[in-house]
């Protein structure tokens, strides 16, 4: 490797681990208990990831966009994860679905508030951690553009996923049979594929092109409201299911469009959502035609990605592109979701 490179590595990881470290908080962010030892809790379950590592790891984002100072592979106890709750809180909030014959069946709805919960922890942990590295680069560069900008949507980010997190807490703790989300989409599938992901997914246009969500709305009356998306490769087969609350009806129109698609469409669609909206999806590191999968979807991110340097007028034009491709996704865009990737099962 490198020698530069492999000095670049060191300084972004120190940056990095510095970073994390400011941005750890004094108390779980569910009890409120001051604790100086977080759990390190995985996003998706690690019953999933076990179905689809290889000697202890996963691929990760960079398996695809390629930023030679960063690794492409994690190990199963750094993919994923998010440290903002106390190992008590841990052990019990997640318990109904964090298992594999729990997540072989149609979610119930205490499974969705708890995967919903888990999406917007990651998500909080991670602007939390952004926030500090901005903060680090900003003192680094004394050059206010383009960090500033980033630091604003940070700061947005941050309030909106709060206020959702809060949301969720309340539900949960009311603890009775009302069902609060709607799950449009569960499919089982009879192979293993070769992606693990549950995320939040903040959609700009749904598929007839219409605006779902103005995420360039920065009035402080506006909370930026998400679907959750799941992919979770199994012991045996797999299941791919989405859902959102049902007080977001401006998701209505997509999940209508969405039900009217075949199957394969159904998983071409979320196949382009999953990477093209989120960086939280993690692969096996063999599978067939990898190669050929990696290249493409490289190619097809070095196209699309927005940067946050743009001016918003360009940010927005990329957004208002990236619906257009989803109204029209290419032929050739390779679907992961597809058997054609399937990886063999470990059982």
């Amino acid at each position: 490797m490198d020698s530069n490179i492999i000095e670049m590595r060191k300084k972004y990881s120190k940056l990095i681990n510095e970073s994390k470290r400011q941005a750890k908080q004094e108390k779980c962010l569910w009890c409120g208990k001051k604790i100086t030892r977080f759990c390190n809790s995985h996003s998706v379950p690690r019953c999933v990831l076990d179905n689809i590592d290889t000697d202890g790891k996963v691929d990760y984002f960079n398996a695809i966009v390629n930023i030679p100072f960063i690794n492409s592979d994690k190990g199963m106890n750094e993919a994923g994860t998010f440290k903002l709750l106390c190992p008590e809180c841990d052990g019990k909030i997640f318990q109904d679905y964090e298992s594999l014959e729990a997540l072989k069946e149609i979610p119930s709805e205490r499974m969705l508030e708890e995967i919903a919960l888990k999406n917007i922890l990651l998500m909080l942990n991670k602007r939390y951690t952004e926030i500090a590295l901005y903060n680090n680069l900003l003192k680094e560069s004394k050059i206010p553009y383009p960090f500033d900008k980033k630091q604003e949507v940070n700061s947005l980010d941050e309030r909106d996923y709060f206020w959702d997190f809060n949301r969720i807490k309340e539900i949960m703790k009311e603890n009775d049979e009302r069902c609060e989300f709607k799950l449009f989409y569960w499919k089982h599938l009879d192979y293993t594929v070769p992606i693990a992901f549950q995320g939040p997914i903040t959609l700009y246009g749904d598929l007839n092109g219409n605006i779902v969500t103005d995420i360039y709305n920065t009035s402080e009356e506006v909370i930026v409201k998400h679907m959750h998306i799941c992919v979770f490769p199994l012991d045996i087969g797999s299941v791919v299911f989405a859902f959102y609350n049902k007080a977001d009806t401006e998701y209505d129109s997509f999940a209508n469009q969405f039900n009217e698609l075949d199957d394969d469409e159904k998983m071409k669609i979320i196949s382009y959502i999953i990477y093209e909206y989120s960086e939280d999806m993690l692969t096996a590191k063999k599978f067939p035609h990898r190669t050929w999968f990696l290249n493409k979807m490289e190619m097809t991110f070095r196209e699309t990605t927005e940067i946050f340097a743009l001016s918003r007028e360009m940010a927005q034009e990329m957004q208002r592109e990236k619906v257009k491709a989803l109204q029209n996704i290419e032929k050739d865009f390779p679907c992961i979701l597809s058997e054609k990737f399937a990886v063999k099962n470990k059982s």
